[in-house]
């Protein structure tokens, strides 16, 4: 399938931040940048068959459901990186209001339903919880029209941590598991500095040219983060 120019267009349009990588024609990656701790959602499209899934919500909902219904577009469903509030602080009422599935890997669901008991500082309001439809394992395969991505196990950041490689479109969606130049806090609970490692080396295996969209930041490229392949502080012993 024919790919879109190379590199990324940017715009700013009431907040929100819009970028174009590389795609097959059809597909589309829409980020959004939104509270409470400048979260990056995802929205990936299909523009031809109208699918798209929501890669995270974070506080979403206000800014994404009317992109949803203006591009007319099922939303089939909801992707967590991780189980983290400001990563799924949306997930219930955008799955109502869209009648999307939710996935969140098998070792991270629990948090779902915990996010709203456990206050955060950052968090405006306990967000309400949500439920897994579907557990993701390592190489469960959801697809979006004429694309796919494809679950990574990459824990660290938390034991259930993932990231979802979207070969067709040339670029990974990383969570909290690799930022641009940095990485996740792996000091929480559920978090493992060894296994964060390894889950950072493994990404850093992928081809130099892959994009990485993170959780927080601005995207980069793989190959730009040769400081991976120094790191040694969590090497196990």
């Amino acid at each position: 399938m024919s790919l879109c120019a190379a590199g990324l267009a940017r715009r700013r349009t009431q907040g929100t931040f819009i970028s174009r990588p590389s795609c097959p024609a059809a597909v589309e990656v829409e980020p959004f940048v939104v509270p409470p701790l400048e979260n990056n959602v995802y929205l990936v499209y299909d523009a031809d068959a109208k699918e798209a899934v929501l890669v995270d919500t974070s506080l979403s909902a206000a800014t994404v459901l009317p992109r949803i219904l203006e591009l007319g577009l099922k939303l089939k469903f909801i992707l967590n990186t991780h189980g983290h509030h400001d990563h799924v602080a949306d997930n219930a009422p955008i799955a109502t209001e869209m009648g999307a599935k939710i996935g969140i890997h098998e070792a991270d669901a629990h948090r779902l339903a915990r996010v709203a008991k456990e206050t955060r500082p950052y968090m405006p309001t306990p967000p309400p919880p949500s439920k897994a439809d579907i557990l993701l394992k390592e190489n469960t395969v959801v697809k979006v029209g004429a694309s796919e991505l494809r679950v990574m196990h990459t824990p660290g950041h938390t034991e259930g941590s993932v990231c979802f490689h979207a070969p067709e479109l040339g670029c990974v969606f990383t969570g909290d598991t690799l930022l641009s130049g940095t990485f996740g806090d792996a000091n929480g609970p559920g978090g493992s500095p060894a296994m964060l490692w390894r889950s950072l080396r493994r990404l850093y295996d992928m081809p130099p040219e892959t994009r990485a969209f993170p959780g927080h930041g601005l995207p980069t490229r793989i190959g730009d983060e040769a400081w991976i392949a120094n790191l040694r502080y969590a090497a196990p012993h």
